[in-house]
């Protein structure tokens, strides 16, 4: 719901800045004469937010907080600043491009696509795959200023697929080495949930570490993130992506093993 709703406020955001510049474009001939004063100073900052090391950055600090928001949902803070980046990437481009519009909402759906597989169907398929390409392609999309006609446009849209692949490779380097180092980072440490105790993990004494999936059966542990349906959770100091039968489970919550299928293990509240 919270992610939902953040979405919702990106593409609110994203269409309310790109309306002046769509609205600047339709009327070509009137545009001539009132091109002497049309804010320069909002002019330059969005010149600034075009420069593609600016772009490389945007993108890469965006995905990192994208990443982190389905990976920890209701953190507010990654997603917030996920936010910031790709609509100050739309906004500089909303001044050059002519496929704005089509662009935000390529990126809308995409987003919509990995929500859906993150949350409804978990597990990489189709559905995430699609969200990605979709993604990708309207930040490709709005930075151009029209259909390339000529080979140097073409090397020029080279020029920002490139760039736009190595903000993504720089954005999963970052969320990887964030995972590792986020619990002792001062600040951001308060994003990781952690289990409310020892006692929680009482339950059967069942090691985990000696024993194949199937001696996970009856296990009860702690929901580290929430279960909606897929998450996180904590058996005898060992974390599992688990799957509840159905039910919400909040954080610290307690949970059991009740049905292992490969490596889908299902777990329900107790």
């Amino acid at each position: 719901m919270t992610v939902g709703l953040r979405c919702l406020i990106l593409a609110l955001a994203m269409l309310t800045l790109a309306a002046p510049a769509l609205c600047a474009q339709e009327p070509a001939i009137a545009a001539k004469p009132a091109v002497s004063a049309p804010r320069p100073l909002l002019d330059r900052i969005a010149e600034f937010f075009r420069y593609p090391i600016v772009n490389v950055a945007l993108v890469a600090v965006g995905l990192i907080g994208l990443i982190f928001e389905f990976k920890l949902p209701g953190t507010t803070f990654p997603g917030s600043v996920a936010a910031i980046c790709f609509v100050l990437f739309f906004w500089a481009h909303s001044f050059v491009g002519e496929f704005t519009l089509l662009a935000i909402m390529l990126f809308l759906l995409g987003l919509v696509f990995l929500g859906v597989e993150v949350f409804v169907v978990p597990g990489l398929g189709f559905v995430g795959v699609a969200g990605a390409v979709l993604m990708f392609l309207s930040l490709l999309l709005v930075t151009l200023e029209h259909w390339p006609t000529n080979p140097n446009e073409w090397a020029d849209l080279g020029g920002t697929f490139g760039a736009l692949a190595i903000g993504i490779a720089l954005a999963v380097v970052g969320a990887v080495g964030l995972t590792w180092s986020l619990p002792s980072i001062p600040f951001l440490n308060k994003m990781v949930l952690k289990p409310p105790g020892e006692e929680a993990d009482a339950g059967p004494s069942t090691s985990l570490s000696n024993s194949g999936t199937l001696a996970l059966l009856g296990a009860i542990g702690v929901a580290i993130t929430p279960l909606r349906p897929a998450g996180k959770a904590q058996f005898s100091g060992q974390f599992l992506d688990v799957m509840t039968d159905g039910d919400f489970v909040s954080p610290g919550g307690r949970v059991q093993v009740v049905e292992v299928e490969g490596t889908r293990v299902i777990v329900k509240e107790v």
